[in-house]
Parts: C-alpha cells; sequence; structure tokens
C-alpha cells in the first residue's frame, strides 16, 4: 500500500481494537467520529478540509470497547503539499488499524476520489466496510446502490449527523473483530494524582512551530506541520511515555491570533477548541517564534494560561536560524523580562525543533513545573514559614487598626491554592499579596506553576 515505512503507534495485548475512519473531503467522517465517542472532540464544519491530523477517541457499543481515529480528508491528485502531507497521515491511520470504514457520500455518489481510496483499502487486506453518510432522505438513500462498485466490504446506509444506521454499522464491522472473551475492557484505575499523566497543551500564535515541536517529542511526523499559518485546526490529544518512564499527554492545539483578526468559522471554533485545552491542561508550554520575537498575542495567549491555573513553560523556538547577532541571547532574555513582568519564576528555553537543539531540556522543565502544581505544603510547615515573613515585614496597618493574617493552610493544587485567615482581609493590598506570594515561591519550588492565595475573615476566638 505505501513504499516508504510507517510508523504507527503501538498497541498493548487485548487493546480495544482501532477503526480507522478515511475517506475524501467533507464526507462527514468528524461528525460519525463525534458520533461514536460521543463527543465533540473533532471539528466538523461544511468547509473541506477542516480535519488534518490523526484524532483518537473511544467508544463502547454492545458492551465492548474500541477506539476510533478520524483522518483528514484524501486526495489523490494534488500538487498542495499539504494535502499530501494529510493523504500520509491518513495511510499511517490504515496501517495501524484493525478495521476500517470508508465513509462516502450518498448525495454527491460515487467520485473518483472514493474509487482511488478504495483501492488503497483492497491492497490494505483489512476488514472495510462502506459507510454511506447523508442517506436519511430520499436523494440519499437511492444513491447507495452505486457504491457496491467499490467492492469495499458491506455497504451501508447511514446518517452520522441523527445516529441513524450506527448500530448496523458497528455490528458489521464487530463481525470481522476479535471475540469479546478475547478483549479486556480498560477502566481506569483509583490512583494518586501523582501518578496520572502530565496533560501537556501547546500553544501559541499561528506558525510558531507547536505541530513541529510536537512531531519532534515523538520522533514521527504525527502532525501536520507547514510553512502556512493555521494549518492546525483541532486539540488532538497524543499519550506519550518518555525516555525516564513519566506519561504524558500532549495537546496539540490551534494557534490563537487576536479575535480581530480571525476571518473564518471554523478557525473561530479551532480558538474555542484552543482554549479548551488550556483548561484542561496542567502545564502549558508556550511556543514563541524565535524569528519574529514576543508579541503582544504570546503575551495574551501566556495570560490565559496563567487564568486557567496551568503551570507554564517558555519556549524560543527557531533558534537554530541564522543571521543573529552575538548579544541575541541577552537580547532575548530582557526582551522575555519586559513581556512577561509577573512570570520571572517560569522556565524559558531556547531550542529548536527542526535540529533538535535544546530539545531534550523541555520535557524534564514540563515534569518540574508539573510537580510544582502539584505540590502540598503541610500546615505546620505553611505556617512555620507564615510566622517568619509576618515578622520580618508585618502588614501595613489601614485605617487606624492592625491587620493580622492568622494562620493559612493550602487548601488545593493544580494550580496551588492557600487560604490566609486575617481579622481585615478585605484591607490587605495588592502590593503586600505580591509579597507574600514572592516568599513563598522563595520558600518553596512554585516555579512555573501559578499560585492563588485567598484570604477570608477569621476573629480571634475562631
Amino acid at each position: 500500500m505505501n513504499e516508504e515505512p510507517c510508523l504507527v503507534e503501538p498497541r498493548p495485548p487485548q487493546a480495544p481494537p482501532l477503526i480507522a475512519l478515511v475517506g475524501r473531503p467533507n464526507v462527514g467522517k468528524s461528525t460519525l467520529f463525534n458520533r461514536l465517542t460521543r463527543s465533540r472532540d473533532a471539528l466538523v464544519d461544511d468547509m473541506p478540509g477542516v480535519t488534518r491530523d490523526r484524532q483518537y477517541g473511544r467508544g463502547v457499543w454492545d458492551g465492548r470497547p474500541f477506539r476510533v481515529v478520524d483522518t483528514g480528508g484524501m486526495q489523490e491528485k494534488s500538487d498542495d503539499p499539504l494535502a499530501r502531507d494529510v493523504r500520509q497521515q491518513a495511510l499511517v491511520a490504515i496501517e495501524e488499524a484493525d478495521a476500517i470504514v470508508l465513509v462516502t457520500d450518498g448525495v454527491t455518489g460515487v467520485l473518483p476520489d472514493d474509487r482511488a481510496i478504495a483501492g488503497e483499502l483492497r491492497r490494505a487486506q483489512k476488514p472495510v466496510v462502506c459507510a454511506v453518510n447523508k442517506s436519511e432522505g430520499r436523494k440519499g438513500s437511492d444513491g447507495v446502490w452505486e457504491f457496491f462498485e467499490l467492492a469495499a466490504g458491506p455497504v451501508l446506509p447511514i446518517a452520522a449527523t441523527h445516529g441513524q444506521g450506527v448500530d448496523d454499522l458497528l455490528a458489521a464491522l464487530f463481525t470481522a473483530l476479535p471475540a469479546p472473551e478475547m478483549l479486556e475492557p480498560i477502566d481506569m484505575p483509583a490512583e494518586e494524582e501523582s501518578n496520572l499523566p502530565l496533560r501537556v497543551a501547546i500553544i501559541g500564535a499561528p506558525n510558531a512551530g507547536k505541530s513541529s515541536l510536537i512531531n519532534a517529542l515523538l520522533g514521527e511526523e504525527r502532525f501536520v506541520a507547514s510553512a502556512i499559518p493555521g494549518t492546525t485546526r483541532d486539540s488532538v490529544d497524543t499519550p506519550f511515555t518518555a525516555a525516564d518512564g513519566r506519561d504524558y499527554i500532549l495537546v496539540d492545539t490551534a494557534g490563537l491570533r487576536r479575535k480581530s483578526r480571525v476571518t473564518q468559522r471554523v478557525e473561530s471554533f479551532s480558538a474555542i477548541a484552543a482554549l479548551k485545552a488550556i483548561d484542561r491542561a496542567q502545564v502549558a508550554v508556550l511556543v514563541i517564534d524565535g524569528d519574529r520575537g514576543v508579541t503582544e498575542q504570546d503575551q495574551r495567549v501566556a495570560g490565559y494560561a496563567v487564568e486557567a491555573g496551568c503551570g507554564l513553560v517558555v519556549a524560543i523556538n527557531k533558534w537554530d536560524l541564522a543571521g543573529r547577532p552575538a548579544d541575541a541571547l541577552t537580547q532575548s532574555r530582557d526582551q522575555i523580562a519586559l513581556a512577561f513582568p509577573r512570570l520571572e519564576h517560569v522556565p524559558v528555553l531556547r531550542l529548536s525543533a527542526a535540529t533538535g537543539r535544546g530539545l531534550d531540556r523541555l520535557l524534564p522543565a514540563v515534569a518540574r513545573v508539573g510537580d510544582a502544581c502539584r505540590q502540598r505544603i503541610n500546615t505546620g510547615v505553611l505556617n512555620r514559614w507564615l510566622a517568619e515573613v509576618l515578622a520580618q515585614h508585618p502588614p501595613p496597618r489601614h485605617g487606624g487598626h492592625p491587620v493580622k493574617i492568622r494562620y493559612a493552610a493550602q487548601v488545593g493544587v493544580l494550580p496551588p491554592t492557600l487560604l490566609f485567615h486575617a481579622n481585615h482581609p478585605e484591607d490587605i493590598h495588592a502590593s503586600y499579596r505580591r509579597y507574600l506570594e514572592n516568599q513563598l515561591r522563595q520558600a518553596f519550588d512554585f516555579a512555573g506553576a501559578p499560585v492563588r492565595l485567598l484570604f477570608r475573615k477569621t476573629s480571634r476566638r475562631e
């Protein structure tokens, strides 16, 4: 099927079978993916070419778990380098799948791309079902018969938007897959938070090199990377185990532009998906184009992450580009300090996704920030620290009365959240709150982690 070796995602023994959704652009693969996974993880729009990378999800049918991978639209004859990359991603999904669904469009009928893809699938020698989507109306259902010419396994009419025919589709797929007793449902065991994979969102402005960075970390071309801004549109989760055995979930996100520059509906959806990815992440890696320097949009994106409670690592990409002055490193440090004056605790790395320079320092920095976000401080230790800090610099008096902070306790992680009990919390000035945060960071390792300080009114008796 493909003369070049394909790097496929290894599947552990007895893992749920993997079903690949393939087809030409705009036939409804992402809608079917969302239906099968009961999610809205894949972006859906009438504009062709929205999906470009492989998107993985999980589902259950008749008590049997399965995995499903959504792919970009395959085009056989195209001079567009991006279209060729998307096609290669789909071929990798076909290579690693246990069964394949050829998604077609019952309204448009059989097109040349459908015939070419069906030929690829016959050569793959794997179970295939042809799903004729958009068959809910008379125009769609009348055209089902012509798809038998593709000779791509059973032909079933479906309507992914409404769920019509999806059960029949899964029944046909599982007929050709291993029996239920050979599979074990995967249930998440009750584990400590520290043992769970660290969810890392790769964020930044368009064309900063986010997809290239993840590809470099994974050691394979998992995501389509292009010099064209806006190539990534979905926020795609990729499980990954580092060399030290630590587990991560890397999330590639769409580039976030200024709201006034978002011109397409799909781009708006992509931005929403990226912001949701930041909300779900524990650590965010802000990728900055080293050739372009820090922009206002980089500052805004960093602000999104901090407001969401994400730990933060700044990665200045493309540091290998030629023509830098001798004092470029000093200038870069000064620019970072000016652009992020409240984030002096955030690790800043200079690297190149293209050459791998500095890449070995990224995941250790992410792990340290993740540990900082999950750090818990014993209440006794915290209050001994507080007593020392108050003795060095007590809160200023306000309105003629003393302001007293009585004690503190950590009440949350991800992000670390500390509650201070005081007699007049409303009178503690913002500058003193910053003093407490700075002293806290000096005493405990919260590098890269946002720290939230809460204040509650408490009487002496309490």
